[in-house]
C-alpha cells in the first residue's frame, strides 16, 4: 500500500505517531508527507513534541527534491488528512487538482472534540473543513474522541493515542509515590489535585494545582525517567478523554490509578488486572491509592501486566496495524 499523508505543521500526536508508525511499517517510499515537514526528520523539540521523527535527517531534502514528481505522477492507493488543522485542510486544497477522483479518502480525526471534524468548530475553520468535507467525502475516518453513548457512521473507527517507547529508555528507581502532573483543563483534574495535594507525598512532588506547561520542571525524557520513578501515578481527562499521560504511565512500567474514559478503545486496560479505575466522582481515589502503596506485590504485578498489554496492543506501530487492517477491510 502506498500513501500519501497530508500534515500539519503543528504537532498533533495522533498525527505523529501515525506518521512515524506507517513508516516504520511500509517504509519511506510508500508513506510521502505533503508538506514534507521538518519535525518528522529533526528533534527540533523535546518529547513529546519530538514523537513523529521517524526519518534520518538528510532524508529531508530527497524527499523535498521528490515530492512534486510524485505528486504529478500521483502513485498513490490512498489519500489521508492526518488532522483537523486548519494548515491540514489548506494543503489537502492546494494539491486538490493533483487528485484523482477516484482516489479514496482517508480522514484521521485527532482533535479533542466528540463530533467527527468537531476541532474544526473549536479552532474557527469550520467553513474551510465543510468545503473540504463536502467537494471529497472520507472513505473511512478514524477517531479519536469516539464517544461510547454516541452513534458514529459505520465507517469510523476509534483511534485513541498510543504510546511510542523512548529509544534506551530505562525505569528510574522508585522516590515518589503518587504523582499527577498535569494542568486544569477540565474540573475533574481541579477537583483530583484538590483531594491529592495536601496527602502523600504530593505537595513535595509537585503535585498541586496552579502548574502550567510553561513551568514544568520535568520536560522531554526526564519527565517520562520521572514517571517511572512514581509507585503510582494519576491521569485525568482534560478538554478530551483521552490523554497521553493514559497511555505513557503503562509504558513506564508504573501503576496507573484512572479515571475510566468514556470512550472506545479497543483491547483498552482492565480494571485490577492492568490498571485501577476509581470512580467517576473520584470518592475512592484516596483509599485506592493508599491500598496500593501498603501492597508493593500488588501494586507491581499490575503495573508489569499493564506494561505487557501496552507493547502488545497500543504502541504507535500496533496502531499502525490497526489502521492498515482496518483501510484494506474498506477500501
Amino acid at each position: 500500500m502506498r500513501l500519501l499523508l497530508i500534515n500539519s505543521y503543528s504537532a498533533d500526536y495522533v498525527e505523529d505517531q501515525l506518521a512515524a508508525g506507517l513508516t516504520a511499517v511500509l517504509g519511506r517510499q510508500n508513506v510521502v508527507f505533503y508538506p514534507v515537514n521538518i519535525n518528522y526528520y529533526l528533534a527540533r523539540r523535546p518529547y513529546p513534541r519530538n514523537m513523529g521523527v521517524c526519518r534520518d535527517s538528510w532524508n529531508y531534502f530527497t524527499d523535498l527534491l521528490a515530492v512534486r514528481r510524485q505528486l504529478r505522477s500521483f502513485q498513490f492507493d490512498a489519500v489521508i488528512i492526518g488532522s483537523t488543522k486548519r494548515d491540514t485542510f489548506e494543503r489537502f486544497l492546494q494539491i486538490s487538482d493533483y487528485l484523482p477522483a477516484h482516489i479514496p479518502i482517508i480522514f484521521v480525526d485527532g482533535g479533542d472534540w466528540p463530533a467527527i471534524g468537531g476541532d474544526a468548530q473549536r479552532m474557527h475553520f469550520d467553513g474551510l473543513y465543510q468545503q473540504v468535507m463536502s467537494e471529497r467525502t472520507p472513505k473511512v475516518i478514524f477517531k479519536r474522541e469516539y464517544l461510547s453513548t454516541e452513534s458514529y457512521p459505520e465507517n469510523t473507527f476509534a483511534f485513541p493515542m498510543a504510546f511510542k517507547p523512548p529509544k534506551a529508555f530505562e525505569k528510574a528507581p522508585l522516590k515518589y509515590d503518587v504523582t499527577c502532573w498535569c494542568v486544569e483543563s477540565h474540573p475533574l483534574r481541579t477537583q483530583a489535585l484538590e483531594l491529592l495535594q495536601n496527602r502523600f507525598d504530593c505537595k513535595a512532588n509537585g503535585t498541586v494545582k496552579g502548574q502550567t506547561f510553561r513551568t514544568y520542571k520535568r520536560k522531554g525524557n526526564t519527565y517520562l525517567s520521572e514517571l517511572s520513578a512514581s509507585k503510582i501515578a494519576c491521569n485525568f481527562r482534560g478538554v478530551g478523554w483521552d490523554t497521553l499521560r493514559y497511555w505513557e504511565i503503562p509504558g513506564v512500567q508504573t501503576l496507573m490509578i484512572s479515571g475510566l474514559p468514556q470512550i472506545t478503545i479497543p483491547d483498552n486496560f482492565k480494571h485490577e488486572e492492568h490498571v485501577i479505575f476509581c470512580r467517576d466522582d473520584l470518592s475512592d481515589l484516596l483509599d485506592k491509592a493508599d491500598y496500593y502503596l501498603k501492597h508493593d506485590q500488588e501494586r507491581e504485578q499490575l503495573a508489569a501486566a499493564a506494561h505487557d498489554h501496552i507493547m502488545k496492543y497500543h504502541t504507535h506501530l500496533a496502531r499502525a496495524h490497526y489502521f492498515l487492517e482496518r483501510v484494506r477491510d474498506h477500501i
